[in-house]
């Protein structure tokens, strides 16, 4: 009977844990940050790392976009800093509504899926909540 209560417990702080990281934000909670970072096909490339540079440029007119910065690795002699990437963009949007609007625009895919995606080995994509 004891195990079978210590089982029960566990199984429930799990499930409170599990529930609990997953938290939604709402769409009006704050700034977003939409931080890409890419590793490029031709890896080192400055030709391929400018193309791309170039092409994702016309994103950071979108009308959603409240700032918009891109740039290459810069290489760190710190453990804790991972230069192994090509380009990193950095966008900013007032709410989670605009970045949604903006992945969502017709402009965005286009750009991506015909100018970008061909370079692209890898991607991965952080969005935050800035903090109050």
């Amino acid at each position: 009977m004891k195990r079978m209560t210590v089982f029960a417990l566990l199984v429930c702080v799990l499930t409170f844990a599990a529930s609990g990281s997953a938290e939604v934000v709402p769409s009006t909670a704050g700034r977003i940050h939409h931080v890409v970072i890419v590793w490029l096909k031709d890896h080192g490339s400055s030709a391929a790392r400018q193309q791309y540079i170039e092409a994702t440029k016309s994103l950071s007119k979108l009308p959603m976009v409240s700032s918009y910065h891109v740039g290459a690795a810069l290489p760190g002699k710190r453990d804790v800093v991972d230069s192994s990437y090509d380009v990193a963009i950095v966008a900013t949007f007032e709410n989670a509504q605009a970045l949604d609007e903006y992945s969502r625009h017709p402009d965005h895919d286009k750009v991506i899926n015909e100018r970008m995606k061909p370079l692209v080995d890898k991607v991965i994509v952080y969005d935050f909540v800035e903090a109050p």
